[in-house]
């Protein structure tokens, strides 16, 4: 059964989605300690607007999907007090729509910006990481390699994504309406990842030519400032250079606040700034500017939910693509469907594959030898299953139960414990429960 838990911009504003963040310092101990409690498979997504837990649970049934849902929350918020809250706050899938949930995801459909343009390497990378970590078997490969497909899809056979989509880009178009001309604006950029990247060259072609890049890894930095014609700053001088600028965006993967609202007062004031104007936007989750800092005078402190509505108002020609990439992912869901029918078919004829590939790799042995002898046998019982599995696919595609049958197979045709070509089977995908849609809250 595929299982989806999810904390994200719809139902939890900016400080929930911080409260329930799992930071990358966090992101091992968590797949480490997550496959258990009847989860096999893991994967983690995990961006400024969300935080999603991708498990499947060999095991179907109610039963089966508490204890997993009570499994991995209890390992994403120990503490009982926040756990509670963890589940009046997330969303809770299974089954079918998880896959497609997935797919408009990944095709930007799902995004707080309608066709968002980082989406996809954010889904490609949290699939990468899963695989490092080695949490990912059959279904999640499956479910994953279709999601980012289906992405591809829309980002190149639609018009989703036309248009200024992300929130680093609008940052810089908000310092434009905010003072008239970047030409003489000092901007500083901290954090040079993909986002604070976007919102310093949006910076520069927006106008700005006094642009400050600072970022704890200096040579990120130093690359991004020689195209820009910028300049590099240390971490250590971060307030003093924020006290001389007129707009700061911040953008870093940082825990904790990395500018406090103290420490930026007393660097204004140090400097005869003051009184000045600062625009002060905070594009990281969590937030890495102390919102205290909306109290320091002639500050004004724009965060992530402050940044999309403007966003909405350049949505109009991405909508009109709604439709097509909405098609897409369908079509591409009945592939998913197809291969969780045909999953658990493989499954329910397991035996009587083993047992037709050892009879067959055995009798082939006589004749050939063993080197022949194992591809011979599943080239045969490959051939005399195809029908078998037709029918059973079909079945369960339909929505018929035929675990009845396939305990039946079992008992004819599965072979002693001491059976030695066990692992010669076809792939040990895990049997998916029926495909139920279940979109509503976990209470």
């Amino acid at each position: 059964m595929l299982i989806c838990l999810a904390v994200d911009y719809r139902k939890a504003d900016v400080a929930t989605r911080e409260r329930f963040h799992l930071a990358e310092q966090r992101l091992g101990e968590m797949y480490r300690r997550l496959i258990g409690g009847g989860v096999s498979e893991l994967a983690l997504v995990s961006t400024c607007n969300r935080t999603e837990l991708y498990a499947w649970t060999e095991t179907g049934g109610q039963d089966a999907l508490e204890r997993a849902v009570e499994h991995l929350a209890a390992v994403w918020m120990p503490d009982e007090t926040e756990r509670a809250k963890l589940l009046q706050t997330l969303t809770l899938r299974i089954g079918d729509e998880v896959g497609r949930h997935l797919m408009r995801l990944t095709g930007g459909l799902e995004s707080q910006i309608l066709g968002d343009g980082q989406i996809l390497g954010q889904v490609r990378s949290a699939y990468r990481t899963a695989c490092e970590m080695e949490t990912v078997g059959p279904m999640l490969h499956r479910l994953f390699e279709i999601a980012l497909r289906t992405g591809r899809r829309i980002q190149h056979e639609t018009a989703l994504s036309t248009g200024r989509n992300s929130v680093g880009a609008e940052a810089a178009s908000v310092a434009l309406r905010r003072f008239g001309s970047l030409e003489h604006a000092r901007c500083v950029v901290v954090g040079c990842g993909k986002t604070g990247t976007r919102a310093a060259r949006q910076l520069a072609k927006l106008g700005a030519t006094d642009i400050v890049l600072i970022n704890r890894t200096p040579q990120r930095a130093e690359e991004l400032a020689r195209s820009l014609r910028g300049r590099v700053a240390s971490m250590e001088t971060l307030h003093a250079e924020a006290a001389m600028a007129d707009v700061v965006i911040v953008a870093t993967g940082a825990a904790t606040y990395t500018l406090s609202a103290e420490t930026l007062t007393t660097a204004r004031r140090n400097v005869g700034t003051a009184e000045q104007p600062l625009l002060l936007m905070d594009l990281a989750l969590p937030r890495n500017v102390d919102p205290q800092s909306a109290h320091v005078a002639g500050v004004t402190l724009v965060d992530l939910d402050s940044l999309h509505p403007p966003i909405v108002a350049a949505e109009t020609a991405r909508r009109a693509a709604v439709p097509a990439a909405e098609r897409i992912v369908e079509a591409e869901m009945r592939w998913l469907r197809h291969w969780l029918a045909t999953g658990a078919a493989r499954l329910a004829i397991r035996s009587l594959h083993d047992a037709l590939v050892d009879l067959c790799r055995r009798e082939v042995a006589f004749v050939a030898g063993d080197g022949v002898a194992e591809r011979t046998a599943q080239r045969i019982a490959a051939k005399l299953l195809a029908r078998p599995m037709h029918v059973f696919s079909d079945a369960i595609a339909r929505g018929e139960n035929v675990e009845e049958l396939a305990e039946h197979l079992d008992q004819l045709f599965a072979a002693p414990p001491r059976r030695s070509t066990a692992e010669h089977a076809l792939p040990r995908d895990p049997a998916p429960a029926p495909l139920a849609v279940a979109g509503a809250p976990l209470s």
